[in-house]
């Protein structure tokens, strides 16, 4: 029988119980120092990147909403609008007023061009030049978060990082595009 991650002694012990210190040095950790879990960590992290992110964007009056569209369709090119919203984790329905409001401002061109029974999306040559001057700045915005950490640290994060997604793809079951 495998045990598992905790149980209610673990619980009632207190965080200690939960951490490599007393537990199997195989088991990944639950729980950190401070009693939050990986899934936490990366909301704080993607918190803090979304509004330091967010003060780059406001130069050109981009949300960081927008902006997930926006990279999606300079990295995938035109796609139909439900699989724009897979790749960004919104409702189909939500993406509507986002991209009508970019198609507006003439970032992008199609959001109401059907083939078939789908919608396609693509970004003007407008778009596709705010992309290009908002990129680097964002990227460079990200590489300066990572001072103090190696290559073989960053190396290991990716590969625990893509694990840990594709394990909840597997659990989730459902058409969850991971991008």
């Amino acid at each position: 029988m495998t045990k598992a991650p905790f149980d209610d002694a673990d619980v009632a012990s207190g965080l200690d119980a939960l951490t490599v210190s007393s537990r199997d040095r195989r088991t990944p950790q639950v729980f950190d120092e401070r009693g939050r879990t990986v899934a936490w960590m990366a909301r704080t992290v993607h918190r803090l990147y979304n509004a330091q992110a967010q003060t780059i964007l406001d130069e050109e009056k981009v949300t960081i909403a927008h902006w997930f569209y926006l990279r999606i369709l300079a990295q995938h090119g035109e796609i139909n609008q439900l699989e724009l919203s897979k790749r960004v984790g919104m409702a189909s329905a939500s993406a509507v007023p986002a991209l009508d409001n970019m198609e507006k401002r003439g970032l992008l061109l199609g959001a109401t061009r059907r083939i078939g029974a789908k919608y396609y999306v693509g970004l003007t040559d407008k778009g596709r030049r705010l992309v290009d001057r908002l990129l680097p700045q964002i990227g460079a915005m990200i590489s300066e978060t990572l001072d103090g950490i190696t290559y073989e640290e960053m190396r290991i994060f990716w590969k625990v990082a893509h694990q840990i997604a594709n394990n909840l793809a597997a659990m989730v079951k459902d058409e969850t595009v991971l991008d």
